[in-house]
C-alpha cells in the first residue's frame, strides 16, 4: 500500500474520512467532528470556548451546532463547566475520550496506510 505521501490529495482524503469512521460520532455529518476538533484544539490551547465563541467560529447554522453539541455533551463527549472567575460563562471540555478517539484515528490512518489491513 503506498505512502500517505504518495497518494493522490483524493486517495489521502478518502483513507483519513475511513480512519474517522469507526472511532467519532460523525455519521452522514461533519458538525460533530468539527465541534469536536475546534473544542478540543481550544481547551489544548488554554483557552476554553464558550458556546457563543464556537458558533462564531464554526461555518453552521446556529440549530445544526446546537442540535450536534447537545448529542456529544448526552454522548459523554463534551462537558459544560463555569468559568472559573465569571459564573455567567460556561466553557466547553473536551472529555478524555475525544483525545483516545484522536489517537484511534491516527493509529488507524497509519495502519490502513502501511498497507497492514
Amino acid at each position: 500500500m503506498e505512502r500517505p505521501e504518495n497518494l493522490s490529495d483524493t486517495e489521502f482524503t478518502e483513507r483519513l474520512r475511513k480512519a474517522l469512521e469507526p472511532v467519532l460520532p460523525n455519521g452522514p455529518s461533519l458538525i460533530p467532528l468539527d465541534i469536536l476538533v475546534v473544542v478540543a484544539t481550544a481547551h489544548h490551547a488554554g483557552q476554553p470556548l464558550s458556546m457563543k465563541e464556537l458558533m462564531a467560529v464554526l461555518p453552521y447554522s446556529a440549530t445544526g451546532i446546537r442540535y450536534n453539541l447537545a448529542q456529544l455533551i448526552a454522548d459523554g463527549w463534551i462537558s459544560k463547566a463555569r468559568h472559573p472567575t465569571d459564573r455567567r460563562l460556561v466553557s466547553l471540555i473536551p472529555s478524555d475520550r475525544v483525545a483516545e478517539a484522536f489517537a484511534k484515528v491516527r493509529a488507524e490512518f497509519f495502519r490502513s496506510s502501511s498497507g497492514c489491513n
